[in-house]
């Protein structure tokens, strides 16, 4: 049954059924407000006159025989008045004096005498059937009492009742017709819509030569007439598409042969170049990680070597101050010159093994974090300081400076080894290209985190004040293989690897900004924490080169 109710309302029957019911109920509910409000607005107009007319006829009759104290010819009066009108008219009357005594009235007791009703009230009171009035009973020139007397409605309020229920009586059939005739209306457009729908549903599942009956000169009539020009259309591009598959069905089987063929060809190459990417790859981060070792090297000599020799030197004193000691002659001179000498050596000797030690440490942690990609938490500061001691050696040699501008509590949970191998790759780029010709000049490194509530980006600036980049260049600059420098020792690897390692292991953005002789700063922005492998391509790197 809900089901049922559910369709008919959702049908065009039930809703234009709906709609026009809402509309004439909306309509006729006007027309009795309206109704409603200009037949009680001529009650109440005619009450007023009624009270107006009655009350000055009762103080004509009333004060005439009140001044000439004939109450009694007024009872009779009223008493035959009451009889013949007593359920349209007056229904009681009561006469006082200037003091407010009662000294006539057709009521049982003088205790019930109701009040008079309020003027604003005269509506709710004819409703009731009796409205109780109270005036000044007047002589000319002066009032001698009251007169207050109730006047029936009765027979006006039945009237307007059995005019209200034959107005509903009335428009509750005119609006029954309409609505059958709405209904059979309706009735009619649907069922000529649903053969259209039947028929479009056959069609549909395959009977193409399905078409509706078309009757009548009607916009339904047209709308079938379409509908069958519709279905021949469909009909005869079914018959030339089904054609046109059947021509189609060799060619697509040997285009098909022919893409598995290139396919499988085509996922060898691919597989080769992966491969030699790959390859490409581990020699550009094993050629960076071998100049810090060379570099690395080449520093540790100094300390080590003046460990050596103050070791050496600290050895012959000792071997010089035993013979001394066991030959009985030694001087309190001889001891404290040896003792001083001794002082003095462990402070060389302790200087240069912690220099040797803060190389070796420094080194190691980069080497490890270079050659792994392992995730790990790690100090910002701490990172950069433990990779520019492994870059010294190689800066050294020049006139260049490279400043660290970082603050101490950037921690991020991320890969230090790419992020080392991208700095790494920067400064090599800059010292290969970006001073080019230059004895001197600066890099620097500086680092922010990101404003906003959430605190999850750092800002990494590296900048260099070298020749800077052409214009024509830029585009170019992460593409793999570029190099401005081929056949003289540029790879034309390093920034992409630093773009593939940004992008994708780090799962930050990198850019650049450069002009001719302004310099270079390359925009590195990266979450503190790192998406996890699995969320980044395994091949993104290959993919990008």
């Amino acid at each position: 049954m809900k089901a049922a109710l559910v369709r008919f309302m959702t049908s065009i029957i039930g809703q234009v059924t709906l709609a026009m019911t809402l509309s004439f109920s909306f309509l006729i509910a006007g027309v009795i407000y309206d109704g409603n409000r200009t037949l009680n607005a001529a009650v109440i107009e005619n009450v007023k006159s009624s009270i107006n007319q009655t009350s000055q006829i009762l103080n004509l009759t009333v004060s005439v025989y009140a001044s000439a104290n004939e109450l009694e010819t007024v009872r009779v009066f009223f008493h035959e008045l009451l009889d013949q009108q007593s359920q349209n008219g007056l229904v009681y009357v009561i006469v006082g004096n200037a003091q407010e005594q009662v000294l006539l009235t057709t009521l049982q007791s003088e205790n019930l005498i109701p009040a008079p009703d309020p003027e604003n009230k005269l509506t709710a009171a004819a409703a009731r059937g009796v409205i109780h009035v109270r005036n000044p009973l007047l002589l000319p020139g002066r009032q001698i009492g009251f007169l207050q007397y109730g006047l029936s409605t009765q027979s006006l309020v039945n009237a307007i009742s059995r005019e209200k229920y034959y107005s509903l009586l009335r428009t509750g059939t005119v609006m029954t017709l309409t609505l059958v005739l709405i209904f059979i209306l309706a009735r009619r457009i649907s069922k000529r819509l649903h053969e259209m729908i039947s028929a479009s549903k056959e069609i549909v599942s395959g009977r193409y030569e399905r078409r509706v009956q078309v009757s009548g000169g009607d916009e339904l009539a047209a709308v079938a007439k379409n509908f069958n020009r519709m279905a021949d259309a469909v009909q005869l591009k079914i018959q030339e598409i089904t054609e046109l598959n059947q021509s189609l069905e060799s060619r697509v089987f040997q285009r098909t042969k022919e893409l598995e063929q290139a396919n499988q060809l085509l996922g060898k190459n691919f597989d080769q170049l992966k491969e030699t990417q790959t390859q490409l790859i581990k020699s550009e981060k094993l050629a960076s990680l071998g100049a810090l070792v060379a570099g690395v090297s080449h520093e540790l000599n100094t300390p080590i070597g003046n460990a050596l020799t103050v070791s050496s030197t600290l050895s012959y004193k000792t071997d010089e101050i035993k013979q001394i000691y066991q030959s009985g002659q030694i001087k309190k001179s001889t001891l404290d010159n040896f003792l001083n000498s001794t002082e003095l050596a462990g402070d060389l000797l302790g200087r240069n093994l912690k220099r040797a030690s803060e190389l070796i440490i420094s080194f190691k942690t980069v080497a490890v974090d270079q050659t792994s990609e392992q995730r790990r938490r790690f100090n910002l500061l701490q990172t950069m300081e433990e990779l520019a001691v492994t870059l010294q050696p190689m800066i050294r040699k020049t006139r260049i400076t490279f400043t660290l501008d970082l603050p101490d509590d950037i921690y991020l949970d991320s890969y230090p080894g790419p992020l080392i191998q991208v700095m790494t790759n920067l400064v090599n780029n800059a010292l290969t290209h970006g001073f080019d010709g230059r004895q001197a000049g600066m890099m620097s490194l500086r680092a922010e985190l990101e404003p906003g509530e959430s605190l999850s980006f750092v800002r990494l600036e590296f900048t260099d004040n070298g020749v800077g980049i052409q214009s024509d260049n830029l585009p170019k600059i992460f593409d793999p293989f570029f190099t401005t420098k081929l056949g003289q020792g540029g790879s034309g690897l390093g920034l992409s690897i630093c773009y593939n390692i940004v992008e994708g292991v780090l799962g930050g953005t990198i850019s650049v900004s450069s002009a001719i002789g302004s310099g270079t700063q390359f925009h590195i922005r990266i979450p503190l924490i790192a998406p996890h492998k699995e969320e980044v391509a395994e091949t993104s790197l290959a993919t990008s080169l």
